[in-house]
């Protein structure tokens, strides 16, 4: 299943390589893929029978015939794709060749799987003793565990902790999960369950007993977020909020709680199908379509100052 449920997407944009032309007669055989595609792998099986179809009136109609460029398709797509479900995460994107860096800033693609400290843009102690981390993407563990236990034992001796999340694009749900761990003095805390369509429960906690983690339950967290934190940096924000364990400062978030991973369409696109429906171990809900309404409502560019000014009240 962790295969399935793979990440709480990180944020894409649609042209990702040189812009090439697009033979027509590709079209349709790429669009009747990606009918396929989310017709078995979206997780509500009603919406996915409105895209198939939407999908194939639009195909009826010639909408997509006169797309010059797979770029152009994919945006076209996606549009329709949103009018449809509203769903953030159902994108349509170019292929990225071999060994370009993903868009949102991640590693290039021969360092997946390895450990990496991509993402980790600020990690320090502040005036005042307060920890300051800056992270923009949370990629696997695989890839992130080793930066996140140096960041948060360089962080360990502040008194309290900012995480920033105001550019954070989401991704892997374990490693969101891991960095909670620290946070909570509960072992194996229920946090959420991802259910597919089959309705096979992935539930999630805070690492177990034994587990190395340097656990700090009552430090004051405060949590920064713009209405550019998406997925899994709203995911953050929203379950430590529910479990009244951080203040979260700053914008609305962007309200796309849907994980998915991507399936190949044709050659050149792909599309990145939300396959679980998020349930919280408190409130059984999730921040899809409504976002995350921070405590503090500030603009992003001074929810900074605004938590540090609360930090070092406490």
């Amino acid at each position: 299943m962790r295969a399935v449920l793979a990440s709480l997407a990180i944020g894409v944009v649609i042209a990702q390589g040189p812009v090439t032309s697009l033979d027509p007669s590709l079209v349709r055989p790429t669009v009747e893929s990606l009918s396929e595609v989310i017709s078995r792998e979206y997780f509500e099986v009603a919406v996915a029978a409105k895209v198939e179809a939407s999908l194939k009136a639009a195909l009826a109609d010639g909408r997509y015939a006169s797309s010059p460029t797979p770029e152009a398709l994919a945006r076209a797509l996606t549009r329709d794709l949103y009018a449809v479900t509203h769903d953030q995460h159902l994108v349509v994107t170019v292929k990225r060749p071999p060994g370009v860096a993903p868009a949102a800033g991640g590693p290039p693609a021969a360092r997946r799987d390895q450990p990496t400290d991509a993402g980790f843009r600020r990690v320090e102690i502040l005036p005042g003793n307060i920890g300051y981390l800056d992270l923009t993407m949370f990629l696997r563990l695989t890839e992130h565990r080793d930066a996140l236990a140096a960041a948060m034992t360089k962080l360990q001796p502040a008194r309290a902790l900012i995480l920033d999340m105001r550019d954070n694009g989401g991704g892997s749900p374990d490693t969101v999960v891991l960095l909670m761990s620290y946070l909570f003095d509960q072992p194996s805390l229920p946090l959420l369950e991802i259910i597919p369509r089959t309705g096979e429960t992935q539930a999630y906690a805070t690492a177990p007993a034994g587990a190395g983690i340097e656990r700090n339950g009552s430090r004051p967290v405060f949590v920064l977020t713009s209405s550019h934190t998406f997925s899994g940096g709203e995911g953050l924000a929203y379950l430590l909020q529910e479990h009244k364990r951080a203040i979260v400062i700053g914008e609305k978030t962007a309200g796309a709680a849907n994980p998915g991973r991507p399936y190949p369409v044709s050659e050149t696109l792909e599309v990145t199908v939300p396959n679980g429906r998020i349930r919280s171990a408190i409130t059984r809900s999730n921040w899809e379509g409504d976002g995350v309404t921070p405590d503090v409502i500030v603009p992003a560019a001074t929810a900074l100052d605004v938590a540090l000014e609360r930090a070092r009240m406490r």
